[in-house]
């Protein structure tokens, strides 16, 4: 992290540290009034001040406010070097740091105030910085409908629709006029156009990952990008079935590209060493971009 900045701030990564990444620490965390905390934290980065691990710096903000930095010092550096600390300290640990580096302090506020809102009804800043979403109870899921038996097939829906021709013609009987919908069909032509514009910018995101590998030399993850462009290739398909509206087709595609996601998601894991972290980013940003797209085609899938 380089170093943290206030005591809320360090409060705050600790408790996502246990709530996150399920790493039992041994502090219990109450609402208080910036929302969880633990007083135990407080007093032992006071300990590890006075033995020399960590730096404290205090500096003074606009408003004779005071900002408190810690820092780790090289006596804590050597004991952490002098010391096996396993997956926790080199896997975990490292997660923590890369998902919440960027984060500001109104930024990581937010965040544990919307994951975790039970921590804030002591909170004295509970109006500026949490804004419940509202509930999607009607949103279904791909995964749901996927599970819904049984699916008529598109080749049943032809075939009816030709029985129902001929029968009319054999009884001689005119076909009920169908009201024409000139804005559905704008629409959906809208829908798939912004769905196109999306998929450009996902392969765009894919050709920037892409170009840097290849000029950082990684030999070992040019997996890697086989994978990045084979899921595009299953967004194009998924783009294709969703114009034909081929439901089958879609549902097929969609947990193709999920299942192709995971897959990445391990390889990038499998290489995290090895890759700078500015490339990881760009690779997790990737990932969710595609996740955004998903969860697009999921909701015109519902709708």
């Amino acid at each position: 992290m380089g170093f943290i900045n206030g005591r809320v701030q360090f409060q705050k990564l600790l408790f996502l540290l246990e709530k996150n990444y399920h790493i039992q620490t041994g502090y219990e965390f109450i609402p208080f009034k910036f929302g969880p905390y633990c007083q135990v934290v407080q007093e032992d980065i006071q300990h590890l001040i006075d033995y020399g691990y960590i730096e404290h710096e205090e500096i003074e903000k606009s408003g004779s406010e005071l900002l408190h930095r810690y820092q780790i010092t090289e006596h804590g550096e050597q004991y952490l070097l002098e010391n096996d600390f396993g997956d926790i300290y080199d896997q975990v640990i490292q997660d923590l740091c890369y998902d919440f580096k960027t984060y500001g302090l109104r930024q990581l506020i937010e965040y544990v105030y919307e994951n975790y809102p039970e921590y804030t009804t002591h909170s004295t800043i509970k109006n500026q910085y949490f804004h419940p979403k509202p509930k999607q109870e009607d949103f279904t899921s791909a995964d749901t409908l996927l599970d819904r038996k049984p699916i008529i097939t598109p080749t049943f829906v032809k075939w009816l629709d030709e029985e129902i021709k001929e029968t009319s013609l054999r009884l001689e009987v005119s076909e009920v006029p169908t009201e024409e919908k000139p804005d559905e069909i704008m629409v959906d032509e809208l829908v798939v156009e912004m769905l196109d514009i999306a998929y450009e910018d996902i392969a765009s995101k894919a050709q920037e990952i892409s170009t840097k590998i290849m000029l950082e030399s990684y030999s070992d993850s040019g997996d890697i990008n086989n994978k990045m462009y084979f899921i595009l290739e299953i967004l194009e398909n998924l783009l294709g079935t969703l114009q034909e509206k081929d439901i089958i087709g879609i549902y097929t595609e969609f947990a193709n590209t999920k299942t192709n996601i995971q897959m990445l998601d391990e390889l990038i894991a499998l290489h995290r060493t090895s890759l700078k972290s500015d490339l990881v980013r760009l690779l997790f940003e990737f990932i969710e971009d595609v996740g955004f797209f998903l969860d697009s085609i999921d909701r015109i899938i519902t709708l």
